[in-house]
């Protein structure tokens, strides 16, 4: 053992095969129990993270080449242990971290792997041999290979730490210093691209899946439930009640009375499908339940009338006798459950609730996934009793925990996260998916604890974890479009995304989508209570913070105001006209405006373009209008003054309003759709559907009079 840490607190001493792999001054309490030793072939590292949604990683010794394992080991397990020196870090300014999180560590690890493979293809034995030629010989190699200039500096990145915690480690092999440390990496990475990547990159779900599949999530939590809900707690004390209860003389009766008649009129048995195998068997716990026979009067009953071949030939269903009260278009939704679909339709509400939050938050995965019962309290009454209008009271909001860029006061990462400094906005969905979770869960316990809520029974730590998700969610999928064929609904069928599945990360994407080109659309229709983005970007609540997902609407809206221009701007090159207050002053501003065709727009790009009022076109495809946004005469809002249009509360006469050739057309369509409708319903209303026609005829006229061309405009 190497007396060097007694003088230098940064180099830890040689461990043992005994010595574990995660010392104990690292464990973290959520997955402490997890550990191994330092001979394992497998080194489990779940200890060192209290993300409850990360995936428990694990290092395998064996897919590292053996010529190399020894070194890379003592590498490893100081880089999991210890951490890089401050002096170290200052000269980097700031390219690298002391300790970096669980999933950088492997990923790390598993890029040394690769470089050993890639060594030992060309005769090399030792990391020691890694010299500043056979380090720019790799990185020529993983430019070869195809990646790009960031996932290469990512890698680079790896075989920095790989150098710099071998000088740390107790017995050091002698890597070389990598030449891109010393001189940087732009002499051997090709120029940075424009190409971006993460959230921005993934496609928004279409609104022609997202639309039904947040009807059938709100539908599972609003109206469905509290029959699921009820149903599977029956569930689980038939079950018990069958596993421990007594033989008693009357539960022999009772159960010779239920199922002797099913027998005498050759019947449909109670059965459930068998797990992991074709067919049926007899539902022994639920007729256990049910009767208050015990295990063993069950089981001889079984035996003795060969119920087992008889289950399996007319398997029959365990009906609870829970009240159904869920409706699905006016009718109930079950005559009754079963004994067998309660916890899979449990599985499927915990999902549902978890397609609510999502979407209706803004939330990353891992956000979600990290909420505890608890986590959004109903507000504080005022000293009158009632419920106030300020601040935080009045408002229901979900205080959680922000894991992605969280940082220690050293600046490492914290696997904890930390509290969000605001918390999230939570509308009345969202709360009655949190309210049905925390049904389920105990009071500081987590909402998607895997304990709870994970297919296989026993001890778990965490909470589900996003791939478990993603196959839940596509199963909440079908089920949904069995339940719409069942009742007789073609309109509420999920079609398939045609950017693929629908995942776990793409509802912050689609939900800033839809706020930013459907104000008043698809969320607003979706939901009957009230409008998403009033609550979420409202000044008392976004003005406090434009990160997380306010950067992604700012982000989209610009997105959204770049086409509006440019397809305003080439239908005025065709020759088509505009109308409106703000007609002259749309012209120059799309004439003026710039192409973002296969340009990168993050957030501070998207925070300059908002603020240059001229520049700013919104489409209002509901209202049948464009707004040239000049906050002075903006009618949507009055005080105080918004840096962005309120698009669901256009005002008619508002000197921001502008409309196209196409927009006539639309309005003559829509008129004329409403006189169709007006033929079916009763005077009064059809009354006011034809007047409301009119209106809209009459502002397409008005329209064809005053439209003005890029002709009208020229000096």
């Amino acid at each position: 053992m190497t007396t060097a840490a007694h003088h230098d607190p940064y180099i830890l001493p040689m461990p043992t095969p005994d010595t574990p792999v995660v010392l104990p001054y690292r464990v973290l309490p959520m997955h402490a129990h997890i550990n191994g030793r330092y001979v394992d072939w497998i080194w489990p590292l779940a200890a060192l993270t209290e993300n409850p949604s990360s995936n428990k990683a694990s290092i395998r010794w064996r897919k590292c080449p053996a010529a190399f394992r020894d070194e890379l080991r003592l590498i490893a397990w100081t880089m999991i242990n210890g951490e890089l020196r401050p002096t170290f870090l200052a000269k980097r300014a700031g390219s690298l971290r002391a300790r970096v999180s669980l999933s950088d560590l492997t990923e790390a690890v598993r890029q040394w792997m690769y470089l050993a493979a890639w060594l030992q293809e060309r005769g090399l034995t030792s990391l020691a041999q890694c010299t500043t030629a056979v380090w720019t010989a790799y990185d020529q190699h993983l430019l070869a290979a195809g990646s790009s200039r960031k996932r290469v500096l990512e890698i680079l990145g790896t075989l920095t730490r790989l150098w710099a915690f071998d000088q740390l480690s107790a017995r050091p092999v002698g890597i070389a210093r990598p030449p891109w440390d010393e001189l940087g990496a732009d002499d051997y990475l090709p120029a940075a691209s424009s190409a971006t990547g993460g959230e921005n990159a993934s496609e928004p779900i279409a609104e022609e899946t997202m639309g039904p599949l947040l009807v059938w999530a709100l539908r599972m939590v609003d109206d469905l439930a509290d029959d699921i809900l009820a149903g599977y707690a029956e569930t689980r004390r038939l079950a018990e009640v069958g596993r421990t209860i007594p033989s008693t003389p009357a539960g022999q009766d009772a159960l010779k009375a239920y199922l002797d008649p099913l027998i005498a009129a050759q019947a449909p048995l109670p059965a459930v499908r068998l797990k992991g195998r074709e067919g049926y068997g007899f539902a022994r716990y639920y007729v256990g339940g049910l009767t208050g026979a015990s295990r063993h009067q069950v089981a001889l009953y079984v035996e003795r009338h060969g119920l087992v071949a008889a289950a399996a030939q007319r398997p029959g269903p365990c009906t609870l006798p829970t009240p159904v009260t869920g409706r699905i278009a006016g009718r109930p939704w079950r005559e009754a459950l079963d004994f067998a679909e309660t916890p899979g339709l449990v599985r499927l509400l915990v999902t549902a609730c978890f397609i609510v939050i999502a979407y209706l938050t803004g939330m990353r995965p891992g956000e979600v996934l990290g909420l505890h019962h608890g986590c959004c309290p109903d507000p504080e009454p005022d000293a009158s009793g009632r419920t106030g209008r300020t601040g935080r009271t009045g408002r229901h909001v979900i205080y959680g925990h922000e894991y992605k860029n969280a940082t220690d006061e050293h600046g490492n990462h914290h696997s904890a996260g930390r509290e969000r400094d605001v918390p999230w906005v939570a509308i009345t969905p969202v709360i009655n998916a949190i309210r049905v979770l925390e049904r389920m869960a105990e009071p500081g316990e987590l909402l998607f604890s895997h304990a709870v809520h994970g297919a296989m029974a026993g001890p778990s730590t965490g909470s589900l974890r996003s791939p478990a998700l993603r196959t839940r969610i596509e199963d909440f999928v079908t089920w949904a479009n069995a339940e719409a064929a069942r009742h007789g609904l073609p309109g509420e069928v999920i079609p398939p995304d045609p950017h693929g599945a629908v995942g776990t990360r793409r509802f912050r994407r689609t939900l800033a989508w839809h706020i930013a080109r459907r104000p008043g659309g698809l969320v607003a229709l979706a939901i009957q209570y009230g409008h998403l983005r009033t609550a979420l970007v409202s000044e008392a609540y976004a003005a406090r913070s434009r990160d997380g997902i306010h950067e992604l609407i700012d982000i989209e809206t610009v997105r959204a105001v770049a086409d509006t221009v440019a397809d305003l701007n080439d239908n005025l090159e065709a020759g088509g006209g505009i109308s409106g207050p703000a007609a002259r002053r749309a012209i120059k501003a799309a004439a003026r405006a710039p192409r973002f065709e296969g340009a990168v727009i993050n957030a501070t790009t998207a925070r300059r373009l908002l603020a240059n009022d001229d520049a700013l076109i919104y489409d209002n495809p509901q209202a049948l209008l464009l707004c040239h946004y000049k906050r002075e005469h903006a009618l949507c809002h009055r005080t105080p003054v918004r840096d962005t249009p309120r698009l669901d509360h256009c005002v008619p006469g508002c000197g921001n309003i502008v409309r196209t050739d196409e927009h006539a057309t639309r309005l003559r369509d829509r008129a004329n759709a409403l006189d169709k409708q007006a033929v079916h319903v009763p005077q009064p209303i059809s009354e006011r559907l034809r007047d409301h026609a009119e209106r809209l005829r009459g502002t397409a006229d008005a329209h064809d009079r005053t439209r003005i061309t890029l002709k009208d405009t020229t000096p």
